[in-house]
């Protein structure tokens, strides 16, 4: 069902995530192509803003910043399972694999080297973090003014 909580809260779960998917690009390799991170990651902020936060808004606003910060780390956990998973398949496209169990493996490995990343990039995910709380406290005010 339509909300505001949900509308609000979706939008600005996909802004943060954007901006936060920028600030995560910006400590790329050279030469590595990331035309594609930040836009995935801002739709699984829609995504997630929609889902966990829009559905939660309105009990109460320490509650609402404790799932916007839930709704930050899953934005993070989803986008990089996402992005492990999307180099383990161009990986297999080029027959870098015997099997699936290796294939799997790696993707595991991919997972844990992304967040390594992630966890390096101190801007990025301190503005996931603070930012998801911000945007509970907003979509907490978005729920309880429009009801």
């Amino acid at each position: 069902m339509l909300t505001a909580a949900r509308l609000i809260s979706a939008i600005l779960f996909a802004v943060l995530a954007y901006y936060s998917a920028g600030l995560m690009a910006e400590s790329f390799p050279d030469g590595m192509s990331h035309d594609w991170f930040e836009p995935s990651i801002g739709l699984i902020g829609l995504w997630q803003g929609w889902m966990v936060m829009g559905r939660s808004a309105g009990m109460g606003y320490t509650s609402s910043m404790g799932i916007g910060l839930r709704t930050s780390v899953q934005i993070a956990f989803f986008g990089l399972v996402f992005w492990a998973l999307a180099e383990m398949f161009r990986r297999s496209a080029n027959l870098r694999y015997n099997d699936f169990g290796r294939a799997l493996v790696d993707a595991l490995n991919l997972f844990i080297e992304y967040l390594m990343e992630l966890v390096a990039v101190q801007p990025a995910w301190i503005t996931l973090l603070v930012g998801g709380m911000v945007i509970g406290a907003v979509a907490e005010a978005s729920a309880r003014l429009w009801r």
